[in-house]
């Protein structure tokens, strides 16, 4: 069996419910159209530039596949031990770090902890009616009485 680092050139193919990919070895030797193997209920596209493991069982490269698939340059570097991350090529990213869960996507975070949920940044709607902290009522009046909804 023979395992190689190679580096994807960003050409992906879906046929058949598999993921095929190109990419080149350290001594440039070319693959083309290779079996990309993920797990059960993941899915991914790798760009240009991400590292993979091309293993060619006895050598033979048309049973060859590869695995991985991650660009250094995109990888998150703030994970603490035994964290996981799922995130894009564009800085989107979900982690469980701890006893929490973050989402962020640009300026706007939201964690969820065992204290409850913190969202920062960004609007907060709901059938396209803010419901943040700057949303006002309708209706008000002194007393017990109940406001409008949300204008």
């Amino acid at each position: 069996m023979i395992g190689k680092r190679i580096e994807l050139d960003g050409n992906n193919v879906e046929k058949g419910g598999q993921q095929f990919v190109t990419g080149r070895a350290l001594k440039s030797d070319g693959y083309t159209n290779i079996h990309r193997i993920e797990p059960h209920g993941f899915s991914s596209m790798p760009v240009k530039g991400a590292k993979a493991l091309l293993i060619s069982p006895n050598s033979e490269a048309d049973q060859a596949f590869v695995v991985g698939g991650e660009h250094p340059g995109l990888r998150p570097a703030d994970l603490p031990g035994g964290a996981t991350a799922i995130y894009d090529s564009s800085g989107n990213i979900i982690k469980l770090i701890g006893a929490g869960i973050v989402v962020q996507s640009g300026g706007v975070k939201m964690v969820i902890s065992p204290d409850g949920v913190a969202i920062t940044g960004g609007s907060i709607t709901h059938n396209g009616k803010n419901i943040g902290d700057t949303h006002i009522h309708g209706g008000v009046v002194e007393g017990d009485n109940t406001t409008d909804v949300p204008v």
